[in-house]
């Protein structure tokens, strides 16, 4: 892939990008939807970042990551919810996930 090519890729990924967040934007000044539909909205776009979230941290590729990552996510997971730091969190769950894959938890 040349350079020309690429720079082609990135200009219409962009303004695809653009285009639909102006949609958005203009679909939702005319449009109006119940308290009950918006809930909703709001409960299934949780839902799917849920959803990434649990396939990305148990599988890598078609294979199962291994318990050493799920140990990592766990430790971040638990530290997140009693609202620690972020850096922490972060440093938190590598170095269980680093610590373990040492100890050969695969």
């Amino acid at each position: 892939m040349d350079n020309q090519t690429l720079i082609i890729g990135i200009l219409l990924l962009a303004s695809g990008t653009f285009a639909f967040r102006f949609a958005g934007f203009l679909l939702g000044r005319s449009l109006s939807f119940s308290d009950r539909v918006q809930a909703l909205l709001a409960d299934s776009a949780t839902t799917l970042l849920l959803a990434v979230a649990v396939i990305a941290t148990l599988f890598e590729g078609q294979h199962f990551a291994g318990y050493a990552r799920l140990g990592g996510v766990a430790v971040g997971a638990l530290l997140a919810w009693r609202k620690t730091p972020l850096i922490v969190v972060l440093l938190a769950a590598a170095a269980v996930t680093a610590l373990l894959r040492v100890a050969g938890v695969a």
